[in-house]
């Protein structure tokens, strides 16, 4: 019985980074294999959903999410829904640059049909010098667009932070001549 299990999982964790691989940064991350770690899991293979909770972390190269809770629901057209929630669910990957990208959400959802990533609640995304805040922050990977949207309440505001490029120690210094 446990061998009919382990194919749905692994079909679920795989699929659900793979499809967006050729449009993301950090792109080899997508072609290493997909590590899941929790204190618990459960599979309910009649209904396609398996969830993993309480410690949650999520590894695939460099990229990696901490979640309390991580729940994936695999569709009728072999799609997948994948949603970790936490106090915040951190999401942490280096770029091809090198440079870092991190963001933290009370949900972060990655639809693989749509090619959709979901920040919701008490989002903050950073990278480089720049900040993105407010209630929920959808990433459409086809078109590589992001729109910020603010709470319900007519106080909450979208925040964008750019920061000046820092200058280098030798613009700084006296020249001798």
């Amino acid at each position: 019985m446990l061998k009919q299990f382990i194919p749905v999982v692994a079909l679920l964790a795989l699929s659900a980074v793979t499809a967006s691989a050729v449009q993301a940064k950090g792109r080899d991350d997508f072609n290493k294999p997909i590590q899941i770690n929790a204190e618990s899991d459960w599979f309910d293979v009649a209904n396609k959903i398996a969830v993993f909770e309480n410690n949650v972390v999520i590894q695939q190269g460099t990229l990696q999410i901490r979640a309390d809770h991580l729940e994936v629901k695999r569709r009728d057209d072999q799609s997948d829904v994948f949603t970790a929630t936490g106090t915040p669910a951190v999401y942490q990957q280096q770029l091809d640059d090198g440079s870092p990208i991190s963001a933290e959400a009370n949900s972060i959802s990655y639809d693989q049909a749509k090619q959709i990533l979901t920040l919701s609640g008490n989002v903050k995304v950073s990278q480089n010098n720049s900040v993105v805040q407010g209630s929920e922050i959808i990433y459409n990977f086809a078109t590589q667009q992001m729109t910020a949207n603010r709470g319900e309440s007519d106080s909450d505001r979208v925040t964008t932070i750019f920061m000046p490029k820092k200058k280098s120690d030798n613009n700084n210094e006296p020249t001798n001549r």
